[in-house]
């Protein structure tokens, strides 16, 4: 097959925005979007508070188009923080907020629901969207990207091909868009090898449901709240939020850094200890949970951003590390990084990439922003006064990776029993694998397995959020059919044992308004 023109590995807001501009720019130019989830917005998680101007540029006039995602949008009216301990709340003054963390005229948004419009944009300029497709390598040649190869389908168990096997197919193309996610399995291996980045890239995960609540409900229309403290350890980098998603919906979520020291800490549980906070408890009162999951959310910042564009490939998204923590926001800067990295492969020249994002503000949030993750490593009482100034700080403040951080016999040993358990947020977020199939998970080394119990009590057993591993014996036995594709495990087992692979093709969560 002749090599397409752009090839973009991922269907989310960066990957389609890259695939969208570029069309509007080049009509008769072929375009090949090529995403693992089974359907656009599948595999899509966020809060989600959303900065719409950057859809203004993208897709002209949307907000009168009469099929616009736009009336599924709710403009946030109310915009609060709060810090909470065990059994109280105090509202945050509005002066002393972050003047980032203020989202007035901001909108609440189903991410997933708004890439599935993306899609339908795109698709209406002639752009080919395959979903169901995994991608597992990239195409080298002499040090030059000319694609990837897709991987195979139709292995049993044993690892040998069934009747229904299907190789892999190689899409060559004159240029590679990686929009694979935080934890893109391609992303990460260009990263690796083309280097660039001062620190190593760290994460949290988000733990997110979605409750249909009653019509006339506590927490009311059109709100977005923050909280602090409770039961976020104070050595712990997070927070909680709950967001209006609709007249009877509500989404709750809590976001936890992975360089937490504790081997114990169950990132599912701790989102029900928040729920059953008062405070929450009281927006939430009489809800059911019809929607859940989770993912890991890249922070580390502008000294973690990797080289963004090499011969034949850039890295725009999450997959560069795009996320702003100190807005606590990454979606618009995924749509304007689609449109600077569409831009320079427009102009035939991948270097112009670097200038498009400082021309659109990105590259310069994400400096304002440089040491503001890195300031939390010290805790919670130490690091909110130092991220307020740490913009103004001239040096760099080095991170660690977040596996480093867990420390033997560190427990929370907690004991809150009742609510949703991880079996049930993988069943609510419609996850699904072949079952007899090869795992697409990993533990490589079974020695470093057993070493790993008698050192830190096998924490994946708790730190997984849909228990994908039980403690079986002296090993761990891995249930990959559970799995979310959140890809925490690789980044937070201690002595960095996981291998995680994308699976077939159309495999994994089912987000329907995540």
């Amino acid at each position: 097959m002749d090599p397409v023109d752009l090839l973009v590995i991922g269907a989310g807001p960066a990957g389609l925005a890259a695939a969208i501009r570029f069309k509007q720019k080049n009509k008769d130019a072929s375009v090949v979007v090529v995403d693992k989830a089974f359907k656009p917005g599948a595999h899509t998680l966020s809060g989600a508070v959303f900065e719409t101007a950057c859809l203004d540029e993208l897709v002209p006039g949307w907000r009168e188009a009469p099929d616009s995602f736009f009336a599924q949008m709710m403009p946030v009216e109310k915009d609060e923080m709060y810090f909470l301990t065990a059994k109280a709340s105090w509202q945050v003054p509005s002066a002393l907020v972050p003047g980032g963390m203020h989202h007035q005229g901001d909108h609440l948004i189903p991410l997933g629901q708004m890439v599935a419009w993306l899609a339908k944009v795109a698709a209406g300029l002639g752009v080919e969207i395959y979903t169901g497709f995994s991608a597992k390598e990239l195409v080298w040649e002499q040090d030059v990207v000319k694609g990837v190869r897709l991987v195979d389908q139709g292995f049993g168990h044993d690892g040998k091909p069934k009747p229904n096997f299907l190789a892999g197919e190689t899409i060559r193309a004159k240029v590679t868009i990686l929009a694979d996610g935080g934890r893109g399995v391609l992303s990460r291996k260009y990263a690796r090898k083309a280097g660039g980045n001062q620190n190593p890239q760290v994460y949290s995960i988000g733990v997110k449901e979605l409750l249909r609540v009653p019509s006339a409900n506590g927490f009311g229309p059109n709100r977005a709240v923050h909280t602090l403290g409770f039961p976020v350890r104070p050595d712990v980098f997070g927070g909680g939020f709950v967001y209006s998603m609709g007249k009877d919906l509500v989404a709750v979520g809590l976001i936890l850094g992975l360089d937490w020291p504790y081997t114990d800490l169950d990132p599912q549980q701790e989102l029900e200890i928040y729920k059953a906070h008062p405070l929450i408890a009281g927006f939430l009162k009489d809800g059911v949970v019809i929607e859940g999951g989770a993912k890991a959310i890249p922070e580390g910042g502008f000294f973690a951003l990797p080289a963004l564009s090499g011969p034949g490939v850039i890295l725009v998204g999450d997959a560069a590390g795009f996320v702003n923590m100190e807005k606590i926001k990454g979606i618009h800067y995924a749509i304007l990084s689609g449109m600077a990295a569409a831009d320079a492969v427009a102009a035939g020249d991948l270097s112009l990439y670097k200038a498009n994002l400082e021309a659109r503000g990105v590259t310069r949030d994400m400096h304002h922003a440089r040491n503001f993750r890195a300031a939390f490593q010290a805790g919670l009482f130490t690091g909110a006064p130092l991220s307020m100034v740490q913009s103004l700080w001239p040096f760099r403040i080095g991170m660690h990776q977040d596996h480093t951080a867990t420390r033997s016999g560190a427990a929370l040993k907690r004991d809150h029993k009742g609510g949703l358990d991880r079996v049930g947020l993988a069943a609510l977020s419609g996850t699904m694998h072949r079952e007899d199939e090869p795992s697409h998970i990993t533990i490589p080394d079974t020695n470093l397995c057993r070493r790993c119990q008698k050192e830190f009590n096998s924490p994946c057993t708790r730190f997984c959020p849909v228990e994908v591993y039980r403690r079986k014996g002296d090993l761990v036995h891995i249930s990959a059919s559970n799995c979310v594709h959140c890809g925490s495990c690789v980044v937070k087992c201690p002595l960095a044992n996981i291998v995680w692979a994308p699976p077939e093709g159309g495999e994994g969560p089912r987000y329907k308004m995540m």
